[in-house]
């Protein structure tokens, strides 16, 4: 745990949060959300300056994955900031899904995967994506009905994937991509019921904590992953 809660950790943590909020702060603030465009790289670019000055012994295929993953949210992020466009929208998607394939993908590195293992953490992702899916289906453009259902299965995918290394590498790595992937199930949760609930719409409360989910997700997936190691049966 110290090793998890080391005063580099803590740093960037706390970056992290300190330019998530400003960004919020703009978003709200009195014309002044052009400002947002140069505030969100921010971020990304902290969690590839920690990926980098940590990586050690990493393979040169895995870290481009990692790296693309990172690049292809922030673009996903940036293009979302205009997603009642049509255009945006399906842009933000494809590169969100591409993101977490890019992590599927560097996921799969271990043999020792047991199927039977996902069956309990199937029924829960299951669930939480038909409760979204059962409280936008009335409300759900014909346009984004595809875009949307792809989106939600992918990331059933990265949660499938995600729970597989269970004992197939050490705990901390487990440990912090799972919160990292639960914390994308609260983003993808709440933008979808703002996107697409007239009743839940966006306010400054469910946006700090949209915005806060989104970067640390990335940050714990990142910091889980440069953790792993194999876990000897």
């Amino acid at each position: 745990m110290r090793k998890i809660l080391s005063y580099h950790f803590i740093g960037y943590l706390t970056l992290i949060i300190v330019v998530v909020i400003i960004n919020i702060a703009l978003k709200y603030g009195d014309d002044s959300s052009y400002y947002r465009y140069f505030i969100k790289p921010i971020v990304p670019a902290l969690i590839l300056h920690y990926f980098f000055k940590n990586i050690r012994n990493y393979k040169r295929e895995k870290a481009v994955l990692v790296v693309f993953g990172i690049l292809l949210f922030f673009l996903g992020d940036l293009f979302f900031l205009d997603r009642y466009s049509v255009f945006s929208f399906n842009m933000a998607i494809v590169m969100l899904i591409f993101a977490k394939i890019c992590f599927i993908v560097r996921f799969l590195n271990h043999e020792d995967f047991k199927i039977k293992r996902i069956i309990p953490f199937l029924i829960f992702c299951s669930l939480y994506i038909l409760f979204i899916l059962t409280a936008i289906i009335n409300n759900i453009k014909d346009i984004y009905f595809v875009q949307v259902l792809v989106y939600l299965f992918i990331t059933l995918l990265f949660g499938l994937f995600t729970y597989l290394r269970y004992r197939a590498v050490n705990k901390v790595s487990f440990v912090l991509v799972l919160i990292g992937y639960l914390l994308i199930l609260v983003v993808d949760g709440l933008s979808a019921l703002n996107m697409f609930t007239p009743g839940f719409q966006y306010n400054l409360f469910s946006s700090t904590i949209i915005a806060l989910a989104f970067n640390l997700s990335q940050f714990f997936i990142v910091v889980g992953l440069l953790k792993e190691t194999p876990e000897i049966s």
